[in-house]
């Protein structure tokens, strides 16, 4: 982790809020965002520059860590950055909001890059780590996560008691939502993980690694009750007078943004019946983002097409801007059943460390699903794990505590029927 953590996509939201308001501090807060993107890849990878934005994407340039398309992107906020400071000294006439929406895709296009490369760097980072340093004896490595529906589980299986009852000690590592968490159970990375059911079982055929080394322990719950799929529409865009119907019977044109390595993208290809191809072939594009990036992607353009996670749905659904084109309730019941199958989620894990506590997995299974249960069904405990939620959870930067509370309660209420609708 750098000193400039979280600053960079700070910057990049503050502009966002000046793009129609003030497009004069929306050009400096942008310049100003650009070189904190810079500055942060600089000293993740250890490269010298002065802390001007010239001099960092001169020297990231000439290591081949900038792509051409960046490059253009940052010169882009660069010129009207300077453009924008001529303005302020009255050289120039007023800027208006259309005047600046060249600069706003540019930023925009530098944030996506960034945010792909800086979750790629941490996590390279985090298993360098783990791979360095010798295992403790009577430790767990087990991965840890943000997304809600996971977080909950871990928290409410009683995991790390019923592990202490047998001398060992859980050591929680931060990694995102990815097959990489399979391959690192089966490396012995990590001893246990959660993740979506169908992906673990398409490495399991493919890989003869995962194959030997990974044991599905069982699942642990669905997704928002297997009902977790949506395609997220700004009203004021291409698609905001359209029915679901209109949009299944000719989608062409649509640009979708969505995590690609992901359950969320095998979710909109089954949402769609089709595969990858054959996307293609009825005209749709994809977009493929982080999984953190929130509303703005409709500052890049209002006709964009959203397949996110629960956070930025009911995100969305305080902002009377967007709306659900598309989700599992408007699809056919085949469709639906397939969706909520997808919708699983199992705890995997290292075999060698269930032969190591002489566990077997059926018996660590009840275990943990009795201390879960457990958790739904006692108020004191449930209101607990609310808390330990809203203040673990990934959220959008923006959101409030009240609303934080709600979302949470939202997703374990839809996902494990906890609390009240």
């Amino acid at each position: 982790m750098t000193v400039n953590e979280g600053e960079p996509l700070r910057l990049y939201r503050k502009a966002l809020r000046y793009a129609e308001s003030d497009p004069e501090v929306f050009l400096g807060t942008a310049r100003r965002a650009a070189e904190s993107i810079l500055l942060d890849i600089a000293m993740r990878e250890a490269v010298g520059s002065k802390p001007t934005l010239e001099s960092l994407l001169t020297v990231l340039t000439s290591k081949n860590l900038v792509p051409p398309k960046v490059v253009l992107a940052v010169r882009t906020i660069q010129n009207y950055g300077n453009y924008g400071s001529h303005a302020q000294d009255g050289s120039v006439e007023e800027i208006s909001a259309e005047d600046v929406r060249p600069c706003l895709n540019a930023l925009t296009q530098l944030a996506v890059w960034y945010g792909q490369t800086s979750r790629s760097l941490a996590e390279e980072a985090v298993r360098h780590e783990l791979s360095d340093h010798r295992r403790s004896t009577g430790t767990t490595r087990l991965a840890d996560s943000t997304l809600i529906v996971v977080k909950a589980v871990l928290l409410g299986c009683g995991l790390e008691k019923a592990l202490a009852r047998r001398n060992h000690r859980v050591v929680s590592l931060q990694l995102p939502w990815s097959d990489n968490l399979v391959r690192d159970v089966s490396a012995r990375l990590l001893d246990a993980a959660v993740y979506n059911e169908q992906r673990i079982l398409r490495l399991l055929e493919t890989d003869e690694a995962v194959q030997d080394q990974v044991v599905p322990v069982g699942r642990v719950g669905y997704s928002m009750g297997g009902r977790n799929f949506y395609l997220l529409a700004a009203r004021g865009g291409r698609w905001g007078g359209m029915t679901a119907q209109e949009f299944l019977a000719d989608p062409a044109g649509a640009q979708i943004a969505v995590p690609k390595h992901s359950d969320m993208f095998d979710n909109l290809l089954s949402a769609l019946s089709t595969d990858e191809a054959g996307l293609a072939d009825m005209g749709i594009s994809v977009l493929d983002v982080p999984h953190h990036l929130g509303l703005e992607l409709f500052h890049l353009n209002r006709d964009v097409l959203a397949v996110g996670g629960q956070n930025l749905r009911i995100h969305a659904r305080e902002d009377d801007a967007y709306f659900e084109l598309l989700n599992s309730d408007m699809l056919p019941a085949p469709t639906q059943a397939r969706l909520r199958s997808a919708a699983a989620n199992v705890l995997i894990a290292n075999r060698a460390w269930l032969e190591e506590l002489d566990l077997h997995p059926g018996e660590l299974r009840r275990e943990l699903m009795r201390s879960f249960h457990e958790c739904g069904s006692d108020d004191e405990m449930f209101e607990r794990l609310v808390r330990d939620l809203v203040a673990h959870a990934s959220f959008p930067p923006e959101t409030l505590p009240d609303s934080r509370e709600r979302l949470v309660r939202h997703v374990l209420f839809e996902s494990y029927r906890w609390g009240r609708p």
